[in-house]
């Protein structure tokens, strides 16, 4: 058995004994490893013992390296990212199911702004915007907050788990929706039912994208980021057209059908690479708490904590804003598909540029342009143009944003912690979700037609981001030693 001197090597070194004619295959067809010399960890015994039929049916699925036909093999001290495929059919369905996740959990999420002005308009044109805005805030608390518990369980059992009851759940609250009349009632279709399928489907494919990219993984993120902003494309004008020739349940009924759609086809290809690793003791301070003894760890779910009280005022009132000054309620819904339209562009290719310039590079460059936009350029745009543009460029710098969040997390996260420790985050994050749009629609007031009240909601956003801006720099430097313009 070759040695291993050090901790990244390829898959095929370990295994090329293995496979040689004259290696040790016992007469059943099974393989045994007998010892793996290592000069990091002394010496480890393991033994591999899996039924084939012949030695090509081995080599090939030795090659294939998914769990689901190399289910056992494992070495302590290999680092998966070594030989994780970046390439191949598997790899971009996983991506095509982020793709369509992030469609139902945040592209149904960035359309926040739509339900927002249409209930200040109709159904609850008696309540204040920030009472109002409770319903958006929890369904963004629950999605970020579910990923304490499904990050886990993606962990411990694979995707399918939480993929399939999120497409029932999200169909579910959404159709729900479209039957309420009170208050009450659409907090708990929008705000929590359909929030927890979002949350589901969200974290079990966010897990299952980190395991079949490694080279590529800023990419795959992008790419799979990008679904929320089609969303937030698609879904507006879905409802405009629908609600203005017929009714509000009609147009909620066309929105179920395309999250059901595009739910139910995230199910069917999310796989894993990386095999479950079973059952469990729940044990929260090790799972959900040693992860912040690393400062970087922490400082940067910290710069992510304040950057979520900012970073969904404008999807929330950017079209009641827009009301405000005068514009008309069909313009402001186009504006929450302008600003989503630029968060395509974002998440693309903040993607594509931090598998170059570095993951801690983007996602500080896209979180000052965020608070820059919100103020003092929200703050001074009035006119139809100078809106267009604001809502088309804060969404480049949030998308970017949105797509860096994960991958930030698994470029600092063992590969087989990478579920748990987005959970960790998640949860602390939702409570700046949580509070972000009530402290907004708290400082615009209860007058919504008066466009003065909401020059400090603004400004309120833009500080809050700066703020984070400036922690993700802080969490870089630690990093990197100090070297904030280093590639990182």
């Amino acid at each position: 058995m070759p040695s291993i001197n050090t901790r990244r090597h390829s898959y095929s070194s370990i295994t090329a004994h293995l496979l040689s004619a004259s290696g040790p295959i016992d007469e059943d067809g099974t393989v045994t490893i007998v010892r793996a010399k290592t000069t990091v960890d002394g010496y480890y015994d393991s033994k591999l013992r899996r039924g084939f039929n012949d030695l090509t049916r081995f080599r090939s699925a030795a090659s294939a390296a998914t769990y689901n036909t190399f289910n056992s093999f494992f070495f302590e001290n290999i680092d998966e990212d070594a030989y994780a495929p970046d390439i191949g059919l598997r790899p971009w369905l996983a991506a095509l199911g982020g793709f369509c996740a992030q469609f139902c959990s945040f592209g149904y999420m960035n359309v926040i702004g739509v339900f927002q002005t249409y209930y200040e308009t109709h159904q609850l044109i008696d309540l204040s915007p920030s009472t109002i805005s409770w319903i958006g805030s929890l369904q963004s608390f629950i999605l970020a907050f579910g990923g304490l518990f499904c990050g886990r369980i993606c962990d411990m059992y694979g995707p399918r788990w939480l993929t399939v009851p999120g497409c029932l759940l999200l169909t579910l609250g959404v159709c729900m929706t479209a039957l309420c009349t009170d208050y009450y009632q659409f907090v708990l279709a929008q705000g929590v039912c359909s929030a927890l399928g979002a949350s589901a489907l969200f974290y079990a494919t966010t897990s299952t994208i980190t395991g079949w990219f490694s080279k590529r993984r800023g990419l795959a993120f992008g790419v799979a980021a990008s679904g929320a902003s089609l969303g937030g494309i698609a879904l507006p004008f879905v409802f405009d057209a629908v609600s203005t020739r017929a009714s509000f349940a009609l147009a909620v009924y066309c929105v179920a059908i395309l999250l059901f759609a595009f739910s139910f086809t995230a199910a069917i290809v999310t796989s894993s690479r990386i095999a479950p690793s079973g059952r469990q003791p729940y044990r929260f301070i090790h799972f959900y708490l040693r992860p912040y003894r690393d400062p970087v760890f922490s400082l940067v779910t910290l710069s992510l904590t304040i950057m979520y009280f900012g970073l969904f005022v404008p999807f929330a009132f950017v079209a009641s804003h827009a009301v405000a000054n005068g514009h008309s309620l069909a313009s402001a819904f186009h504006l929450v598909a302008y600003l989503n339209a630029g968060s395509l562009a974002g998440r693309l290719f903040s993607g594509m540029l931090s598998d170059k310039a570095g993951k801690f590079t983007i996602y500080i460059l896209v979180c000052f342009m965020s608070s820059l936009v919100a103020f003092p350029f929200w703050y001074l745009s009035t006119s139809a143009a100078s809106v267009i543009v604001v809502a088309a460029t804060f969404g480049f710098a949030s998308g970017g944003v949105l797509a860096m969040y994960p991958a930030l997390i698994a470029h600092i996260s063992p590969v087989r912690e990478i579920g748990t420790r987005v959970g960790a985050v998640s949860a602390i994050i939702a409570f700046g979700a949580l509070a972000s749009l009530p402290i907004a629609g708290a400082v615009v007031g209860g007058d919504k037609g008066n466009a003065a009240n909401y020059s400090c909601m603004q400004i309120y956003a833009g500080v809050v981001m700066m703020a984070g801006s400036v922690i993700a720099v802080i969490a870089k430097g630690k990093a990197t030693g100090g070297k904030i313009f280093a590639r990182e």
